[in-house]
């Protein structure tokens, strides 16, 4: 089945929301990625965000198209790629941070009301 350009809007824009929620989800609880801190992991949902609000402007200009709502909605903030939001994970942050490195514990926040400037 061929996509239109209006269906592919419609991915992006869940695609958007998923990542979004993913975001909050690393922030809130870590992941268990045992190779790379959650702040890594957050850096590239980030990019996804950015990725698909850049595919929407994209196909919206292309096709003459409203923009939609999800992509006006903020990015989620770029984090410290040491950070680590679950440091009880005892196990995997000294596998992590085996080198030498320290996990950072700053929390972060996403003002989801600030809208983009993309």
């Amino acid at each position: 089945m061929i996509q239109t350009a209006e269906d592919k809007v419609k991915e992006y824009c869940q695609c958007i929301r998923r990542e979004i929620e993913h975001w909050k989800v690393i922030n809130q609880n870590g992941c268990s990625d045992p190779f790379w801190p959650d702040g890594c992991n957050m850096n590239l949902t980030r990019n996804h965000i950015i990725y698909y609000q850049s595919k929407i402007r994209e196909i919206c200009t292309e096709n003459r198209l409203p923009l939609p709502d999800e992509y006006y909605l903020a990015v989620s903030p770029e984090v410290n790629v040491n950070y680590m939001a679950n440091l009880k994970q005892k196990e995997r942050v000294t596998q992590i941070f085996y080198g030498g490195y320290v996990p950072v514990r700053k929390k972060y926040y996403y003002d989801e009301q600030q809208m983009s400037l993309f």
